[in-house]
């Protein structure tokens, strides 16, 4: 089994959808500088416990489930995906749901990940003396994620 090295990530952004094999986002980009990315995969669990249940332990079924994709690596403010990004936090315009590809993998032929699509809840920027600009940003994806592999 081949391990995934951390250095072949990547993610992409749109505001306008894309065709979920193929990368080929209406108006999407790389967001460039992102050097790490998690996606968290959730699953409430539901407790059916009843009275008089003699077992004196709890119970569950599994409930809905949720993922959070959360990025982190340094600000460029001339990267146009990054742009799509801030543009979607600016105080003038409507918040709308954003496409978004995590890549595990993105050498031409062999791409693997997850896509979706989710609102992006927020944006940190900082500006430390000693070092480079940092970003980060979660998007809480709507409607679950699909695997991306070509």
């Amino acid at each position: 089994m081949a391990i995934n090295k951390g250095w072949d990530g990547g993610i992409w952004v749109s505001t306008a959808g894309y065709a979920a094999d193929t990368l080929a986002f209406a108006g999407g980009k790389q967001v460039v500088h992102i050097n790490n990315w998690e996606v968290a995969f959730n699953n409430d669990a539901l407790e059916n416990t009843v009275f008089g249940d003699t077992v004196y332990d709890r119970t569950y079924q599994p409930g809905l489930r949720s993922h959070t994709l959360t990025f982190a690596g340094y600000m460029e403010a001339s990267d146009s995906g990054q742009k799509i990004l801030l543009d979607e936090q600016s105080a003038g315009g409507e918040p709308s749901l954003i496409w978004v590809t995590a890549l595990t993998e993105r050498t031409a032929g062999a791409r693997a990940g997850w896509c979706g699509e989710g609102v992006l809840t927020g944006i940190t920027i900082g500006a430390p003396v000693d070092g480079l600009s940092p970003i980060s940003g979660n998007v809480q994806v709507s409607g679950g994620l699909s695997t991306f592999a070509t």
